[in-house]
């Protein structure tokens, strides 16, 4: 069956399941004892578990003694029995006992064992998937993105596959769904440390896969106990694929684990190349640990899809990850996704590596997903009643084709920036920008800046005891807007102030600031003029002048940085660390065309330049008449 035919054929199946699951999730929090969603979704997991073990044995004498009034506890002794290590000592369920009834009633018509994988995997992340907690750095993976990995990773009929950090199992029930559909799945096996989600994915596993999927409640990243499980700690899977825990604050800092790792060593940069020390890290963030384990337990040609924070893509500090992978096989794809992908999660910007261990390095497929499915909230429907666009299921589907249309292919060679839309394509100009710019020279700011015509500095920063303590603007980025420099009286600083940084910015009339670093503003620019040229500018801006031998004027400069083109440039020049983002000395690599001379832009460069002085002069006046004092009601 077809990729496509496959997705068609969930449609409809999937929502009986998936609304059944919801319903009982809903029924908990509304009715029993037990509101917090963690206990809801535990109580909702033993439930499960005991209609499996039922059916595993066939005992429906005890499901019906509980139905008709019996305590529901004694179904966990069967599921002891069944899943032996999936219940914690003593352990009882959090809610009332009737609605713990009333849960089993609605479960008796469904076969859960007999129930199609993608169905559960379908029902299980989409009820309870959202609701595991983001404490320890662990986010439920949206299906879209769990599909577009496996789509193109392509686990193989018989081929093992393995996620170490498989949360509630979402990557293992896709694959074996994946495998099914292609001829025959192989052993899937999944592991976490966290005790929840382990047995959240020991209900979907078993459910999904049966014998053919094992579970397991360890520290992944401890070699020592998958000596002990397989006799050696590397070359066990054909495939593996993960999101794992990603964050500073959840860091690995055990010594002995640290020791059996390359990456839980110190790393040091000699001659232009990487080298490991014999210092150990103190801690080392877990997404780094997590990837040379995924790595090192890939059997040969074993493949991996993993999901990492931009800062490893786009960190020169980690950029040994990429020296040490590079000797280990080929970096075959990197997926950029969209700053949502896992909001409201967490902020933190994400991208997809794709390797294959032990082959060569060849050309590497870079693609962006410029949109996920959802908006920053979570709503997959706008309010007008339309879908939020998906682009990982077409790139996905783009992917298998031999000759691409969506992705790129570029040789990275020894480079140790990786943010895959770093090395996308320039997408087309539209009509409308085509008409203006026609017959320009397009040049980057390091060329003007090599040329004599441009200097770029920086910004500074004050120190927030100096707010307020006078009435010069301090500029900060979100100052910037519609072209315009706003200043806010409250951050205003003294005159000793300006005279320390006067100097170094030098701000002139006609020099234009544009934002560089923060959030979502990178790229806004405005236009100093007289009315703003006695400010002081934020370090997170840069200012740029131009010459008085410069081919350009100021306002050329400006409405070019205003360009749909440059402005989708910017973004995929910009690098996200946790969240956020820095165009840093790249901001010298954004490429613009020289507005010069008589062509089809001056019309509009003639009209842009009236527009600002004109409201300039109206703003000057409006500051006048207003007193020029900012008061307070």
């Amino acid at each position: 069956m077809s990729v496509k035919n496959r997705r068609i054929s969930r449609v409809h199946a999937d929502l009986n399941l998936t609304e059944l699951f919801r319903r009982l999730y809903y029924f908990l929090y509304s009715n029993g004892q037990a509101s917090r969603a963690e206990r809801i979704v535990e109580d909702m997991t033993l439930v499960l578990l005991s209609k499996l073990a039922v059916e595993r044995v066939d005992d429906q004498t005890s499901y019906n003694a509980v139905l008709d009034g019996g305590d529901p506890d004694i179904l966990l002794e069967l599921v002891h029995r069944e899943f032996p290590e999936a219940l914690r000592e003593g352990e009882r369920f959090n809610n009332d006992s009737e609605s713990i009834r009333h849960s089993l009633r609605e479960l008796k018509g469904v076969m859960l064992s007999g129930a199609p994988a993608h169905i559960i995997g379908d029902a299980f992340q989409a009820v309870m998937g959202p609701r595991v907690r983001g404490d320890k750095g662990q986010f439920f993976t949206p299906r879209s993105v769990v599909r577009a990995m496996v789509e193109i990773v392509n686990p193989r009929p018989g081929e093992s596959v393995l996620d170490p950090a498989a949360g509630s199992g979402g990557f293992l029930a896709e694959a074996y769904a994946h495998q099914l559909s292609e001829g025959g799945p192989g052993k899937i096996v999944g592991l976490d440390k966290d005790f929840d989600l382990y047995r959240l994915m020991t209900a979907m596993l078993a459910i999904v896969a049966g014998p053919q999927a094992e579970a397991r409640n360890r520290n992944s990243l401890d070699l020592e106990e998958w000596r002990q499980d397989h006799g050696v700690d590397s070359e066990l899977f054909d495939v593996v694929l993960t999101n794992p825990p990603f964050g500073a604050r959840i860091g690995v800092s055990d010594q002995r684990i640290l020791a059996e790792y390359d990456f839980g060593h110190n790393w040091v940069k000699k001659s232009g190349s990487w080298t490991k020390t014999s210092e150990l890290a103190s801690s080392r963030d877990p997404q780094i640990m997590f990837l040379e384990l995924c790595v090192r337990l890939l059997k040969p040609g074993g493949r991996l899809g993993i999901v990492l924070p931009e800062g490893v893509f786009g960190n020169s500090s980690s950029a040994y990850v990429w020296s040490w992978l590079r000797e280990r096989g080929s970096i075959e794809a990197l997926l950029d996704c969209p700053r949502t992908t896992f909001q409201p999660g967490t902020d933190t910007k994400t991208n997809v590596l794709f390797f294959v261990k032990g082959e060569l390095q060849g050309p590497t497929r870079v693609a962006t997903a410029l949109s996920c499915g959802h908006d920053r909230r979570g709503r997959t429907v706008r309010a007008d009643g339309t879908r939020y666009p998906d682009d990982f299921e077409t790139l996905a589907d783009d992917y298998a084709k031999s000759d691409p249309e969506l992705w790129s292919e570029v040789d990275l060679g020894t480079r140790e920036y990786l943010v895959p839309r770093y090395y996308e394509a320039a997408i087309p100009r539209d009509e409308k920008e085509q008409a203006i710019v026609d017959g320009a020279t397009w040049v980057t700011l390091q060329d003007l800046v090599d040329a004599g015509e441009l200097t770029v500095r920086k910004g500074h920063e004050p120190g927030s005891e100096a707010y307020g303590t006078g009435d010069i603007p301090f500029i900060r980025t979100s100052d910037i807007g519609n072209f315009e420099i706003h200043t806010d009286p409250t951050k205003s600083v003294s005159e000793a102030t300006y005279d320390k940084f006067q100097k170094s910015q030098n701000l002139r009339a006609g020099d234009v600031l544009m934002v560089v670093d923060g959030r979502y503003r990178i790229g806004s620019a405005a236009m100093v003029s007289e009315r703003t040229r006695r400010s002081v500018v934020q370090s997170h801006l840069r200012i740029l002048s131009l010459s008085d031998s410069s081919r350009l004027d100021s306002y050329a400069l400006l409405y070019a940085l205003t360009l749909p083109s440059v402005r989708r440039r910017v973004r995929d020049l910009v690098f996200v660390q946790s969240t956020l983002g820095t165009l840093g000395k790249r901001v010298l690599e954004l490429e613009i065309p020289l507005l010069v001379g008589d062509g089809p832009w001056l019309r509009n460069i003639d009209e842009f330049r009236n527009v600002l002085q004109q409201r300039d002069v109206l703003l000057g006046k409006l500051n006048a008449t207003a007193g020029g004092d900012e008061f307070e009601l």
